[in-house]
């Protein structure tokens, strides 16, 4: 990108409050994320669990299994032991970032983070907007009477501010698990804090732990039960040994401030336990949880239930009132403290529509519906016009409901695309918040989730795009509070050696960005989920970006404009017939950067002229029913390429994909298959990795005679952890670096052994890494702390 470009961008954006303008021709004016099918995605990823959509039903606790994800905190306390000295708080510093304008880079062998700590737009489809968002949150926490706030981000940890969230630093980079499902405060200290490790959605921790120091240190893990996502927490007022919490295996209660937990007997009628959703202080030792009682139902009702305690979770009955003859799933309490009489509960139905907003007097005993779906808003528009369009069919993932903590009747509520306010008890609402700007309201980013308010009466909100304030009710949002937080989830990056500065990332919720310059700002110009991505490997003006289903899209300019790039590929767009993330692979062995590979289910695809257009390549040898998870091309013979397979099978073919034939076994192999990768100098030598959730199983393997035998290349990688790729080094074959849940690992005996690389990266999920066709910079994407540099 010319300097001139981004001179332009900084004035355009400096100027730019929110516009509409007309960008790329895309085969859609605006993309949203997909929860649904990503959750689907990641089951199929880790379990290649193929098979029909099941409306967000599946796998409501994320993809691993409990045992597995105590296994990888067990993984994450021996990589602690072993590279102490190269883990972040210990080697290095753990700083916050103050400029994200400033020039950054690599210099050594110590990780740098290159963000996107900020953006100067967001684009999507026709949409631009002068904003900047980060990873998804889970829970925020203005401690009060100070100015240190907490931010809890699903895959990105904990991050703490002590001046309103000018700075922010990262404090729960060696916990093994940046997946979190709650946090909270003590309110008779605050210095406690617990965290909840465990997105509810799709993520992989499992555990309580607790600090006692503000968050500079954390306690072991303390397990509740078979649980692997506790969504909310409670520490009754006056009392710190009592600590209560929902999780997605029942309602947990301790009695010795979090060392020990008892699972709550409820009677709620159905023999399996509830899955909880969120608990509500009411006054005193009274509190108010939400759950569904049968979490397990495949299809149409999980029994929705509220249930309320008066000795402080001693006990509990069921409150009465709670139905619907639609049905009631998923459901979110929120009581008013300045009326602890005053409740609401917020209910989704099946196919994840707003079922109804219920509402208490007597302090969660009894509640009554208040016919809140056929609301009308008062400033209704062509996209929603009633209340009951809150959820978007998403109630099963994004829901929010607060009370203003000094008026009963005003209350926001939260979903899917939008959120809306109350100021009469839950009479009326309007709208106060739209995703994309639209209809003369503020943006906020979509899918809300979380919500707080502080002394000051500031409103914080979290969202898919990270923390939104408000210190007028909603008549305006900020979101400043998002610079300097790197929590994106990265799918993958792209680099190029004709520019070493440029960077394109795909990011969940967040769309596609790409770097300026050589800063930490990125501005995004795809939306929805952003998934694989390129840039060409001597015009780094030649960009690629993709979308669900095998949606491809090109940029001839930086990133500034982009156009459909699927020609050729009939399975573009077909749920049925491509895979939700697009992968693409660039072969590194065209001198003109100019041959890029994707695939369907069934198939790969090439292109020669960097996606303008694509030719399927054949399927002779193919079985059917296959489903494709990984292609590469050997760099010394383009007519060698390998793909990686569902059931853990590898194909290879040396005509250039008119036929394949499958390799010999990997042995002790748990199936998904996740990325394969070629010597550069011997299409004979090839190394395949795995992503099984198998503790038991190997992860990483090498073949030196094409196929015909694998060997296990695991000595000194953290075994039993699942490994999202391997990549050679392009200037040294004998140099291979692996991405791993637990961080980068790097090889210089060709596999023979393997030790942890360069220093100051948290124990993390390295999604991607990137090596400079010169050998002179390493990058890794990451799932929850956005992208790393260093020179090897």
């Amino acid at each position: 990108m010319k300097l001139s470009s981004k001179k332009w961008q900084k004035l355009f954006a400096a100027a730019l409050a929110v516009t509409l303008a007309p960008v790329s021709a895309l085969a859609e004016d605006k993309d949203k994320d997909d929860p649904n099918g990503r959750r689907e995605a990641m089951d199929a990823w880790y379990n290649e669990a193929y098979g029909p959509k099941q409306n967000g039903k599946r796998k409501k606790d994320g993809p691993w299994a409990p045992a597995f994800r105590k296994f990888m905190n067990e993984a994450a306390a021996k990589e602690r032991a072993k590279y102490a000295s190269q883990l972040p708080g210990t080697a290095t510093t753990i700083t916050a970032v103050t400029d994200p304008t400033a020039t950054v880079a690599a210099t050594g062998s110590t990780w740098v983070n290159i963000g996107p700590t900020k953006s100067d737009y967001i684009e999507n489809g026709s949409y631009k907007l002068a904003k900047t968002d980060a990873g998804r949150v889970r829970n925020i926490i203005p401690v009060p009477g100070t100015t240190t706030l907490y931010a809890a981000f699903s895959g990105g940890g904990v991050w703490k501010s002590t001046n309103g969230g000018t700075t922010w630093t990262p404090i729960t980079e060696t916990l093994g698990s940046l997946s979190v499902g709650s946090l909270e405060l003590d309110p008779n200290n605050s210095n406690t804090l617990y965290l909840g490790l465990g997105d509810p959605f799709d993520g992989t921790g499992i555990g309580l732990v607790k600090s006692t120091d503000g968050g500079a240190t954390w306690m072991a893990p303390v397990y509740l039960g078979n649980a692997t996502s506790i969504t909310d927490l409670q520490v009754v007022p006056g009392n710190s040994n009592i600590v209560l919490a929902t999780t997605n295996a029942g309602l947990f209660r301790s009695v010795d401030a979090g060392a020990t937990w008892s699972q709550v007997s409820l009677n709620t009628g159905y023999a399996e336990a509830p899955s909880g959703w969120s608990i509500a202080h009411a006054g005193g030792t009274r509190f108010i949880a939400t759950l569904e009682a049968q979490p397990s139902a495949a299809s149409g009702n999980t029994q929705g239930q509220v249930w309320v305690t008066a000795d402080a979770g001693a006990t509990w009955t069921r409150s009465t009132g709670v139905t619907s003859t639609a049905g009631l799933e998923r459901m979110t309490v929120a009581t008013a403290p300045s009326s602890p009489t005053t409740v609401y509960v917020l209910a989704a139905k099946p196919g994840g529509d707003l079922a109804e907003i219920f509402k208490s007097t007597n302090g969660g005993t009894s509640f009554t519906a208040t016919s809140a779906a056929g609301k009308r808003y008062k400033n209704a528009n062509t996209e929603s016009r009633t209340v009951g369009t809150l959820f978007n069919t998403q109630g099963w993932y994004d829901q929010l409901i607060i009370v203003n903590p000094k008026n009963a009747n005003e209350l926001f509520i939260g979903g899917a695309l939008h959120l809306a306010k109350s100021t009469d008890g839950g009479t009326s609402y309007s709208m106060v918040s739209n995703w994309l700007g639209q209809f003369s309201l503020p943006y906020v980013h979509a899918d809300f989730h979380a919500a707080a308010f502080d002394a000051s009466g500031k409103l914080y909100v979290g969202n898919d795009g990270g923390i939104f304030t408000t210190a007028d009710g909603g008549a305006t949002f900020s979101d400043t509070l998002n610079v300097g937080i790197a929590s994106h989830l990265i799918y993958d990056i792209g680099s190029s050696g004709g520019d070493r500065n440029a960077v394109i990332a795909g990011l969940q919720d967040n769309g596609t960005r790409v770097r300026v310059g050589s800063t930490t700002v990125y501005n995004q110009e795809l939306g929805g989920d952003g998934f694989d991505c390129e840039i060409h490997a001597t015009n780094a003006r030649l960009m690629l970006g993709t979308l669900y289903y095998s949606r491809i899209y090109k940029s001839t300019d930086g990133g500034l404009n982009w156009a459909a790039a699927s020609t050729g590929i009939t399975e573009s767009n077909n749920s049925s017939s491509a895979p939700f993330i697009t992968v693409l692979a660039k072969w590194d062995g065209d001198p003109t950067g100019n041959t890029v590979y994707t695939y369907s289910n069934t198939k790969v695809y090439k292109s020669t002229n960097f996606a303008t257009s694509w030719s399927a390549l054949g399927v002779t040898g193919l079985p059917s029913g296959i489903f494709i998870r990984g292609v590469a091309a050997a760099k010394s013979n383009g007519s060698v390429l390998g793909i990686v397979a569902s059931g853990g099978r590898v194909f290879l073919t040396n005509n250039g994909g008119a036929s394949w034939t499958q390799t010999g076994a990997l042995p002790n192999n748990g199936l998904s298959t996740s990325s394969i990768a070629f010597d550069p100098t011997n299409p004979n030598t090839l190394y395949v990795t795995s992503v099984a959730p198998d503790a038991t199983k190997a992860h990483t393997w090498k073949s030196t005679d094409f196929g015909a035998t694998f060997t296990a290349i695991e000595n000194g990688l953290p075994a039993g952890v699942p490994v999202n790729q391997i990549s050679v080094d392009p200037g040294s074959n004998t140099t291979l670096y692996a991405a791993t849940h637990l961080g980068v690992y790097r090889s210089t005996d060709a596999g023979a052994s393997w030790t942890r690389f360069g220093t100051g990266m948290p124990l993390v999920n390295v999604t991607d890494i990137e090596i400079l066709p010169d050998s002179s910079l390493v990058r890794a994407g990451t799932f929850g702390r956005s992208v790393w540099e260093l020179t090897p």
